[in-house]
This record gives C-alpha cells, structure tokens and sequence, in this order.
C-alpha cells in the first residue's frame, strides 16, 4: 500500500475518495476488518470488569471483523440500491470502499473515547464532555468525508444526494431493528418451542 496522507485525507473529502478508489481491493478489506475490530474493542472495553483480558481479547479478534464486514457490506448495498433509484452513477464495489474508508476514523474515535472514560470513570460530567471532543472531530470528519464523497461518486446534486443520504440511513435502520426484533423473537419463543419436549 502506497503511503497515505493521513491529514489530507481527514481534512479533504476529494483526496480522502481518490485514496479510497485508488488502493487495491484487499486494502479496503483489511480496514473494515480493523474498523470492525476498533469498535467491538471499544465496546467490549466495559467487560474486562466482568470478564478476563484474554475472553474479551479473543472475543474482539473473532466478532471484530465479522462486525465491519456486515456492517460495511450491508450499508452499502442499502446505499447502492436507494441510489440506483434516484439514477446514481456509483458501482457497489466505488459505495463498499468509500464506506469502508469513511468510517476507519470513527472507529479510531469510539476507541479513544471508550479508553479516556475509562481512565476517568470518577470525573465529574464537564470533564467527561470536555474529552468527548477529539473524537467528536474525528466523528463528524468521518460523516463529512463520506457525505461529501457518496454525492460526489453518485453525481448527485446536494439536495439528491442529502435524500439519498436520510433515505439509506433510515432504511439501514429499520434493517437492523427488522433483523434485531427477528433474533429476539427467535431467541423468547423459538427457543422455548425447541425446549418443551425435553
């Protein structure tokens, strides 16, 4: 992988989609995997309370990138199909990489957050809001970037692409509450179907 100009990515949404077009496709691979394993870290960080270091570390390594490639996988097929509707010009493959590239920085800033609350579990609310702001940066950087670049690739107008943008999120949403209700219904009554014999 050709050297990346990390700053220049984060503050330039246009060389931010020509590293995420212009590297090769294993490339976008390995940073879902890492943005997916970035945020399981960050939220199993919580359970080392409850679970030893090793459990939690070998639980990251195994659902981390199993979380990014779903997630990733998922968001932009939602993307590409809302898009392909309004007349985007955007390949699947141009929507999965811009994903993937877009939100390796929001991964990096749940992260920190997780460790600085945990550094700071009795500080007072200020000072936990005070430290919410680096990642808050890197938060909205990442929304930014992608924003800027999904209208960009699609060739959309603004007001195309912001429709684009609500109507993907919100479908994403009722996507996973369909799948997450699915799994919940499942696990109460399917179960417990499967149990009464016994």
């Amino acid at each position: 992988m050709n050297s990346i100009p990390i700053v220049s990515m984060i503050s330039r949404p246009r060389v931010f989609r020509e590293v995420a077009l212009g590297q090769p496709e294993y490339a976008a691979v390995v940073v879902n995997a890492v943005t997916g394993l970035l945020l399981v870290a960050a939220i199993s960080l919580p359970w080392l309370s409850l679970f030893t270091g090793s459990l939690v570390a070998l639980l990251t390594l195994l659902f981390g990138p199993l979380v990014g490639f779903t997630v990733s996988s998922l968001y932009s097929r939602v993307d590409w199909t809302v898009g392909r509707r309004l007349g985007g010009k955007a390949s699947p493959d141009e929507l999965y990489r811009l994903f993937t590239w877009s939100f390796l920085p929001m991964g990096f800033a749940v992260l920190l957050y997780s460790l600085i609350l945990i550094s700071i579990d009795k500080s007072s609310a200020a000072t936990k809001l005070v430290t919410l702001i680096p990642s808050l940066v890197f938060f909205f950087c990442a929304i930014r970037n992608y924003c800027s670049n999904i209208i960009a690739t699609q060739q959309f107008t603004r007001i195309r692409g912001g429709i684009n943008i609500a109507v993907t999120f919100v479908l994403f949403l009722v996507l996973i509450a369909g799948c997450g209700a699915f799994f919940y219904l499942f696990s109460e009554y399917g179960m417990q179907n499967c149990l009464k014999p016994f």
